[in-house]
This record gives structure tokens, C-alpha cells and sequence, in this order.
């Protein structure tokens, strides 16, 4: 594959994820449920910890789409022929690095309501 087609793909792949994950942000889940949604233990306690899990969730996945848009370009100098497997490795790596990152907020959030 050529280089250029692999640099459309990974800028496709970005753009789409990013999307996806605007569409998350702006149609977030309503109600607690196993279908849609930022679903852990810890977000499933109430109402209030689903509500913000989500949020905080939608925002860092789409700031991390966002600056997965400039790896495509910068791969298409340094590495040309890995640039689409690359960008789709860093972007899922992103993707679920939220998982850790929301966690941590909502241990900080709602262990400071519970002390209160």
C-alpha cells in the first residue's frame, strides 16, 4: 500500500472515532444500563457517579481524538509504510487509557462527597 493511501486511512480512522465520540459526548446515556455507555463498578453506583463518569469519559476521548489527528501527518514523514497500524495502535492505546484516567476521577470526586 502506498504511503499516501495509508496516511487517507489513518486520517479516516481518526476523523471516524472522533465522531463516534462526539456523538457519545452530545447523546450521552440518560439512565444507568449495560448497553451503552462508560460501564464500570465504580461508575454503576449511582445516578450521580454514571452521570459524570460519562461526561468525563466523552471529554477525554475526544480530546484524545483530537490529538490523534496530528499522528497520521507526522507518520507520514518518519514512518510512511506503518503510518495506518501505528495511528490505530496509539489511538486504541488513548481509547483505553480513559478507562484509567476516569477511574481515578471518580475515586478522587465522590470519596471527597463520601468524607463530607
Amino acid at each position: 500500500m502506498k504511503s499516501y493511501d495509508q496516511l487517507i486511512i489513518a486520517l479516516g480512522y481518526c476523523i471516524f472515532m472522533l465522531i463516534i465520540f462526539f456523538v457519545y459526548f452530545k447523546y450521552p446515556p440518560k439512565k444507568i444500563n449495560y448497553f451503552y455507555g462508560y460501564r464500570t463498578r465504580r461508575s454503576m453506583q449511582n445516578n450521580e457517579t454514571w452521570s459524570f463518569a460519562n461526561k468525563y469519559a466523552a471529554k477525554l476521548l475526544i480530546n484524545f481524538s483530537i490529538y490523534s489527528l496530528f499522528i497520521p501527518p507526522l507518520l507520514y514523514f518518519l514512518y510512511p509504510e506503518y503510518n495506518s497500524i501505528i495511528t490505530i495502535i496509539v489511538h486504541t492505546t488513548l481509547t483505553l487509557s480513559v478507562i484509567y484516567f476516569t477511574e481515578i476521577q471518580l475515586k478522587r470526586k465522590f470519596k471527597e462527597k463520601k468524607n463530607q
